[in-house]
């Protein structure tokens, strides 16, 4: 039974500290864009060009949400359209350029935001966080 609640205790904790630290690193410039489009235009950088349907997906929203969030970050220019040379009748949603120095930026922003803080810590400290790469990295990849 404590193996259990030593468990919950650690993924509470975990929990705790990584939804504080996501919301400290989002504070600052978004370039005006919602957590929303900030995540299809991430999954757009990671993983397109991409159908909506795809970025749907990826996004876990249904079709329609998708298709609004994208229509919005064509108005802001920050993506386009183009045909899919595998089935011309179907577009994909690409990057365009000021959409991808828009991410380049916030991307390194955050990355900052994140250096200092690991500076503040002691080298014990760092060294911890290092060692818990890989499982961090694996329960990300299981979600």
């Amino acid at each position: 039974m404590s193996e259990v609640r030593d468990d919950t205790t650690t993924a509470v904790r975990l929990r705790l500290a990584l939804v504080r630290l996501t919301r400290a690193l989002r504070q600052g410039n978004t370039a005006g864009l919602s957590p929303s489009q900030l995540s299809a235009l991430s999954t757009i950088d990671d993983f397109g060009p991409l159908r909506v349907s795809a970025v749907a997906v990826h996004e876990s929203v249904g079709a329609p949400v998708a298709t609004r969030v994208v229509a919005s970050l064509e108005e802001l220019g920050l993506v386009t359209r183009e045909s899919d040379p595998v089935d011309k009748r179907a577009t994909l949603v690409a990057l365009s350029a000021h959409g991808q120095t828009t991410i380049d930026q916030l991307w390194t922003q955050r990355t900052r935001g994140l250096s200092s803080r690991l500076e503040r810590l002691s080298d014990e400290e760092r060294r911890s966080l290092e060692e818990a790469l890989p499982a961090l990295e694996k329960m990300a990849r299981e979600l």
